[in-house]
């Protein structure tokens, strides 16, 4: 399972967000992959998820999209999302 924090350096959302879910995804990281991509480095992962505003976190599952928190959100909300996923996870 991954995350995929889809944003740019040049966004102050997705800045604060790069803080916000380190932590969470540290704990996690036996379990989940969480990624970075800027969007306007590498415009074909854009394209491939359809991302239209940033910062997009995709929950992928299986090359799969199963999931998406779009916009900036509290640190609760990413840590529900995580812990909800790694519920669902056989490991």
């Amino acid at each position: 399972m991954s995350n995929a924090d889809l944003s740019s350096n040049r966004c102050s959302p997705c800045k604060t967000l790069a803080l916000t879910i380190s932590s969470p995804a540290d704990k996690y990281a036996s379990r989940i992959t969480v990624c970075k991509e800027d969007i306007y480095r590498v415009t074909a992962i854009a394209e491939q998820y359809g991302v239209t505003a940033i910062p997009t976190v995709p929950v992928i599952k299986k090359g799969k999209e199963i999931n998406r928190l779009v916009g900036l959100r509290t640190k609760a909300e990413y840590v529900a999302l995580l812990y909800e996923l790694v519920g669902k996870t056989k490991h």
